[in-house]
């Protein structure tokens, strides 16, 4: 008899180092993954890579670095300029929520950038915008880094013209060479890109975007 309650006492006690072990196990495992899971989301590589390079700003800020151009490096040219560090990059597109493409030209990003040939400018869709559009605000001219910019604050009608689909800011740059070829370098937002609204989307927010511009 002594002998089989030695048995069970044994086994009782194995059990329980059994049950111990599991739950300091289980309870390790609790904390792990969700420290993991806030760390993966807040990782800069989770983003979309610019194609012309970032550099790490303050704690609030990231600064894009627009050095290549079509695969070329500009040397010592180029411009620079600062964007919210919870914005989302990619490429010329900038947005505070995650950029979705709808097709090659469709994109719902409410800023980007963009060069535009001089040769080709007259005909453009952006010459056409801003001669045509109805005006929010009077257009004026700043002085951004030593350079002149042309703003227009216009009343967006969209292709079909009909219903406004919200307000634009553009500004129209200096012209800048890039492989012996003339350029407009161009900073647009839209309130509602392709009709869609945007949470987070502030226009003051592009605002100082833009006036943070630095060329080299």
């Amino acid at each position: 008899m002594a002998s089989g309650k030695s048995k069970n006492i044994f086994y009782i006690a194995i059990i329980g180092i059994l049950i111990l072990a599991v739950g300091y196990l289980v309870s390790g495992k609790k904390d792990q993954p969700t420290g993991a899971l806030i760390d993966k989301s807040t990782e800069s590589s989770s983003e979309p890579v610019p194609t012309s390079g970032e550099a790490a700003g303050d704690s609030e800020h990231k600064t894009f670095v627009f050095s290549s151009f079509h695969g070329e490096n500009l040397g010592g040219g180029g411009f620079t300029f600062e964007y919210p560090a919870n914005w989302h990059n990619d490429a010329q597109y900038f947005s505070p929520i995650r950029i979705k493409y709808y097709d090659m030209v469709s994109v719902d990003a409410p800023v980007y950038f963009d060069l535009i040939s001089t040769l080709l400018f007259e005909t453009s869709d952006l010459k056409y915008q801003i001669t045509n559009d109805k005006r929010k605000s009077p257009d004026s001219r700043v002085k951004i880094d030593g350079k002149t910019f042309d703003r227009y604050d216009l009343i967006d009608y969209g292709s079909s013209g009909g219903e406004s689909t919200g307000r634009v800011i553009i500004y129209l740059g200096p012209q800048v060479t890039f492989g012996g070829d003339n350029y407009y370098l161009v900073f647009r937002w839209e309130e509602r890109p392709l009709t869609i609204y945007i949470p987070g989307n502030d226009p003051v927010v592009f605002e100082k975007m833009v006036s943070s511009l630095k060329f080299k």
